[in-house]
């Protein structure tokens, strides 16, 4: 039976990818996994852990970005016999600055299938597949005008004060 607690534990793994992932954050990121998780379908053929996926993946988002932003809904999680398997939407924006002319905006949305295991007490990420529904790429418009505060992609953000 799914409780509450495990629930709420799943979803703060899940949550702690997303907001790692934003903020480039690699410790965080790795919260969300036991040591030498592996991970497939991140545009690459093959399996990587998720040590090497954060080595590879920060650096990447950090150049190849201005920033990111990645929602999850639609949460399923289902009990097997010896692990949860979790179904989670995810729809992610990638805003990339244009040498010349606007800034594009790559928006991704599929899902992670999700393999967690309880090792010391602890549900994290074992497995995890990433499946593509669509995507698409497109030049961003004139930001809104005012005097907002941009957020910052590292754990100088003012949310870690």
């Amino acid at each position: 039976m799914i409780t509450a607690q495990l629930r709420s534990d799943i979803e703060t793994k899940l949550l702690a990818y997303t907001r790692g992932i934003d903020r480039l954050d690699g410790e965080l990121i790795a919260t969300a996994f036991h040591p030498e998780a592996s991970l497939e379908g991140y545009g690459r053929p093959g399996v990587t852990s998720i040590e090497a996926f954060i080595e590879r993946a920060l650096p990447s988002l950090r150049d190849g970005y201005r920033t990111t932003q990645h929602r999850i809904s639609n949460i399923t999680i289902e009990e097997r016999e010896d692990h949860v398997a979790t179904e989670t939407y995810v729809l992610a924006f990638h805003v990339r600055s244009a040498a010349e002319g606007a800034d594009q905006l790559a928006t991704f949305n599929g899902r992670y299938i999700d393999r967690f295991e309880e090792r010391n007490g602890e549900w994290r990420i074992v497995h995890r597949h990433l499946r593509i529904e669509w995507s698409k790429i497109e030049a961003l418009g004139e930001p809104m005008p005012g005097a907002y505060i941009e957020g910052t992609r590292d754990t100088g953000d003012i949310s870690y004060g």
